[in-house]
């Protein structure tokens, strides 16, 4: 049985979500058709490509397009290009994400304090897919904004935090990226992790979840002086 979300509001003023992994189980959805381009194009530099795949998670896929073509390849895509790998991954992906089910815990949590706890998405799939994805389930619902690339979850944290005047060490970033990680950090909000391979092998000394109702025991248990240090 979950809390009362008024006790939660001691300690957040609002939640930051990734999406991807950590709202939605999509995270192999995409992997798959990933890789899936890369063996069709560059069979040869698909493992290399992979990894650089695994190791930036969060970020923008047109940014990976981009530094794997010109780091792996040897060659400089025009930006034409790159958008056309970019549409074509939303078309592979875009079902698989709209049918696939949510993280453990997470309907669950934002059922029980939606309502009541600002939540925000923030994502680095492009502003308008992530849009259709989330209105497409039904989701749209739970979120005062849902915000996605170009703009990095960093500025996009900042303007959140600016125009919804939150307190940053009151303010929560849920992701499972380094990337989420590295934009808590510079935003100074409180950051958990979503246990799985974007983020744990480099989490050190990160609380790591697994189920998104562990939120309600991190954020309870947060003190003065948690709330008053930049995020770990």
């Amino acid at each position: 049985m979950s809390v009362p979300t008024e006790l939660l509001r001691r300690n957040a003023d609002a939640i930051f979500f990734d999406c991807d992994g950590v709202l939605l189980d999509s995270v192999h959805v995409k992997e798959r058709q990933f890789r899936a381009m890369m063996q069709e194009r560059i069979p040869q530099f698909a493992d290399a490509a992979m990894d650089y795949y695994w190791r930036n998670g969060g970020t923008s896929r047109l940014a990976k397009f981009r530094w794997i073509w010109t780091n792996l390849v040897g060659k400089t895509l025009p930006e034409t290009e790159i958008e056309a790998l970019g549409r074509e991954f939303q078309d592979r992906v875009f079902s698989g994400v709209v049918s696939c089910p949510m993280l453990p815990g997470a309907q669950e949590f934002l059922d029980a304090h939606a309502a009541g706890l600002p939540c925000f998405v923030i994502s680095g799939t492009p502003d308008e897919e992530l849009k259709r994805v989330i209105r497409t389930r039904g989701m749209d619902r739970y979120f005062r904004e849902m915000r996605g690339s170009p703009k990095t979850k960093t500025e996009i944290g900042l303007e959140l935090l600016e125009r919804h005047h939150l307190t940053p060490s009151k303010t929560w970033f849920v992701g499972d990226a380094t990337t989420d990680l590295e934009a808590a950090r510079n935003l100074g909000v409180r950051f958990v992790g979503v246990a799985g391979p974007h983020l744990t092998p480099f989490a050190a000394g990160v609380p790591l979840i697994n189920d998104i109702m562990e939120l309600e025991r991190l954020i309870l248990s947060a003190n003065d002086a948690d709330l008053h240090s930049p995020a770990r």
